[in-house]
């Protein structure tokens, strides 16, 4: 039950992510204004009184307020903070970027995701989600891939998930966000001709999605790289990748259009040329 609670959390972002305000740019980026225990213009989980993940904070990096998300036990079950916002916008982007404070606990991570659109067709996004603690105001930077398009909305989501896929998150843990804006392209592109030190599978974007979502992955060494999805009864359903990868970053693209509204895992097992092997696992929701 605590599983299928914190799925439909999850999921009910999705549902609004064509809803659209009246702003060319991202609206209350500064978290300045509120009604109801929510920042305006942007929806939360919030149930006031009972349910408040989601709360105003007087701890602004410019201004007089930001937004805190904590998560909350409620009835025994823990409750992410998640908050997003949809919005027409003149132009593309090639970055979000803002300012955050973080306290995890037991690893869990925030959880920054944009898609930008054109026609009512995600053309855009960009993914990003750390775990590291920050104390102080610490700048962020997301990068939206591709930039050089046209556009005319926009979609963010902000929250907190658990570092492992099959992990909750947990009580305690607490972000402080505010200064959000566009910006031109970070220079961190998705592409084979960086050169990581470190194997990361990171989580797909935008998650919930539908029906597409992009799963970013980088290896560092040349290496036989096999990356599936399959459902929660273990059966394999889509193989993207499976073939050899020099040493880089990489985007994937699933397709979940023929497939119905779930939980859905993507697995990684890369088996590089010295002999070294790295696997994951990670968790994706797809919603109709």
């Amino acid at each position: 039950m605590e599983k299928r609670i914190r799925q439909i959390i999850l999921i009910i972002p999705i549902c609004l992510a064509a809803l659209s305000v009246v702003s060319a740019q991202i609206p209350n980026a500064g978290f300045e204004s509120w009604v109801s225990g929510s920042p305006i213009e942007w929806t939360t989980i919030n149930v006031p009184p009972y349910l408040m993940p989601v709360t105003q904070s007087a701890d602004a990096h410019s201004g007089t307020s930001a937004m805190q998300g904590t998560v909350i036990s409620y009835f025994t079950v823990s409750y992410p903070p998640i908050a997003w916002s949809g919005f027409p916008v003149s132009t593309a982007h090639g970055s979000l970027n803002g300012w955050y404070k973080f306290s995890p606990i037991g690893g869990d991570e925030i959880e920054v995701a944009v898609i930008i659109f054109e026609n009512g067709s995600p053309v855009a996004a960009g993914g990003l989600s750390w775990g590291t603690s920050a104390s102080g105001y610490t700048p962020f930077s997301v990068p939206i891939t591709p930039s050089a398009i046209t556009a005319d909305s926009a979609w963010i989501e902000i929250l907190i998930i658990p570092s492992n896929s099959s992990d909750s998150v947990h009580f305690g843990s607490t972000f402080i966000i505010d200064d959000l804006s566009f910006g031109a392209a970070t220079g961190v592109q998705e592409s084979n001709s960086a050169n990581p030190s470190m194997f990361t599978l990171s989580q797909n974007y935008p998650n919930p999605f539908n029906p597409s979502t992009n799963i970013a992955y980088q290896i560092p060494a040349n290496g036989m790289v096999h990356l599936e999805v399959y459902n929660i009864l273990g059966k394999t359903l889509a193989t993207l990748v499976n073939e050899e990868k020099p040493v880089g970053k990489f985007t994937t693209t699933f397709d979940g259009s023929q497939f119905t509204s779930g939980v859905y895992f993507y697995r990684i097992i890369v088996t590089t040329r010295d002999g070294k092997s790295y696997s994951q696992t990670n968790k994706m929701i797809l919603m109709k």
